[in-house]
């Protein structure tokens, strides 16, 4: 079983190199999809080369996934993706939809994420609101929001608003944080505001103050001083220490005077 397990790491390994190689020596890996290797579908189907959609090879991809090192297999998934263009990154979708190592398919997830398509990101959509696993679409959403154009939080807003689980709606606000837009800051502290959960308005304050905005200061002096249970208010704080801003400075001064 070891000897058997040796050659097929070593074998793996040596067609991820020679994968790798192939633009080098002008070879793209999809030319071979096109030339008699069968291909896998979007569904994990097998189909013939005469209807497959040109992908790289799936016997690789097939050996890759079959070694029993995690590590070793998201270090191939991620330079096999690199090999890929965005229309052949499908090939990657039935390892998140099979039964495979999580964190592999989370290496998937992520390298899937690196493509900007519509697939891809209905594809991503699709994981983060309706995977049992809840590690697996907390990846999607990570995924997604670098999938998307830079500064579009839609796509995000309705995992934060459809998702079913907390820890799904979390990573999504923290997304959110990361974008430096006004529409980023209204969508948080509408949370801030109107949601119920005080765990959740926790994420949305610290995700406020990672957009940096002027706006996300003002709000956050707001929910300090308002009726907010008192996690949040202290959130409100926390957050406001962390920002670089003489008007949250300000404002968390004038807070300690009126201890006084």
């Amino acid at each position: 079983m070891e000897r058997t397990r040796k050659i097929l790491t070593f074998g793996v390994i040596t067609g991820f190199v020679l994968l790798a190689l192939m633009p080098l020596i002008g070879v793209h890996p999809v030319s071979l999809a096109k030339h008699g290797i069968a291909a896998i579908t979007s569904d994990g189907a097998v189909d013939s080369p005469a209807e497959a959609t040109p992908i790289a090879s799936t016997s690789l991809l097939s050996d890759i996934l079959q070694t029993d090192d995690p590590e070793l297999v998201k270090a191939a998934i991620y330079a096999l993706s690199n090999q890929l263009d965005s229309d052949e990154i499908n090939i990657m979708f039935p390892i998140v939809t099979g039964d495979y190592h999580v964190e592999v398919q989370k290496a998937a997830l992520y390298a899937i994420g690196n493509h900007e398509t519509e697939e891809v990101q209905s594809f991503l959509r699709d994981v983060a609101l309706n995977h049992d696993r809840v590690e697996l679409a907390k990846a999607a959403t990570y995924a997604l929001s670098n999938s998307i154009d830079e500064g579009d939080v839609s796509p995000l807003i309705e995992i934060l608003t459809s998702a079913s689980s907390n820890e799904v709606r979390k990573a999504a606000l923290y997304q959110i944080g990361n974008v430096e837009t006004d529409g980023a800051v209204d969508a948080l502290v509408d949370v801030v505001n109107n949601e119920t959960d005080a765990e959740l308005r926790k994420a949305a304050v610290y995700a406020l103050a990672n957009t940096e905005q002027e706006s996300a200061v003002r709000a956050l002096i707001r929910v300090m001083g308002s009726d907010a249970p008192s996690e949040v208010r202290k959130a409100a704080v926390h957050s406001l220490g962390n920002i670089d801003s003489e008007t949250a400075r300000e404002a968390l001064l004038d807070l300690i005077k009126q201890q006084d």
